[in-house]
């Protein structure tokens, strides 16, 4: 169970919590002082806190599956050149 708390849910319950106040009180709680109501803020921040709380469970979902089944590995790639640190220096060229 606690493995499923991150920022992400919490933001994601959150953003549902001040959703469903919006909704309660007719948006005006998610309003600035002397701006215009808007209609659609609640269901905004509703929509907001939905993909908020679908990202949580995915990225831990998905850190499970990086534990248990180990990092994916790229595909081998033919003759890769060394890390530019590793690199030989050129030889030094004599001047006749």
């Amino acid at each position: 169970m606690w493995r499923y708390l991150n920022m992400f849910i919490l933001i994601g319950v959150a953003l549902v919590a001040l959703s469903l106040v919006g909704f309660v009180t007719g948006n005006r709680f998610l309003t600035e002082p002397g701006q215009p109501i808007n209609p659609q803020g609640s269901l905004v921040y509703l929509g907001a806190g939905i993909i908020m709380l679908v990202n949580g469970v995915v990225s831990v979902r998905q850190a499970d599956s990086m534990k248990s089944h180990g990092p994916v590995q790229p595909a081998q790639r033919e003759a890769a050149p060394p890390p530019a640190g590793d690199r030989e220096a050129p030889a030094p060229r004599s001047v006749d």
